[in-house]
């Protein structure tokens, strides 16, 4: 018997090119923005964008538990896709494994719909939980994306 898990899709249109929503999704710079539960949060994040590279996220409220994520790449496409395995580890030493594939779809005006398919969950509360800061992390990722071109140098 299979046990069910649960999905979580959150999709955005946001106002910048695919190029520049890709380059600030995966940057470690923009990721200690981007990746913030909030204003005072510790935030570290090192990317190695290839196949097999390890994205790893640490975010921690201030004088709180930190959460812990771990990602491994299986699929890099720049600008439209990216793929990895990921493992959760919430403050409370819990893990959650995921399967997440992002993809990155140009829309008329240089705009960018987002989809983020998270595969996974064991709970719908753990998805839903999960899925409630979405909109925060879509919000300061197009703020960085629509400057990107202007502001930081591709590599």
């Amino acid at each position: 018997m299979t046990k069910e898990t649960y999905d979580l899709v959150a999709e955005q249109l946001l106002d910048a090119t695919d190029e520049d929503v890709f380059d600030a999704y995966t940057d470690a710079d923009a990721g200690r923005t981007v990746f913030a539960g909030g204003p005072d949060w510790h935030v570290d994040v090192a990317c190695d964008l290839r196949v097999g590279g390890v994205w790893s996220i640490r975010s921690a409220p201030p004088d709180g538990a930190a959460y812990r994520e771990t990602n491994r790449f299986t699929v890099v496409d720049r600008p439209r896709r990216l793929a990895f395995e990921s493992a959760l580890t919430m403050p409370d030493a819990s893990t959650v494994r995921r399967d997440v594939d992002v993809a990155f779809r140009n829309e008329e005006r240089g705009r960018t719909r987002m989809t983020i398919v998270q595969k996974g969950f064991p709970t719908a509360e753990a998805r839903d939980a999960f899925g409630a800061g979405f909109p925060g992390i879509f919000e300061r990722l197009e703020r960085l994306a629509a400057g990107w071109s202007r502001g930081k140098a591709r590599s």
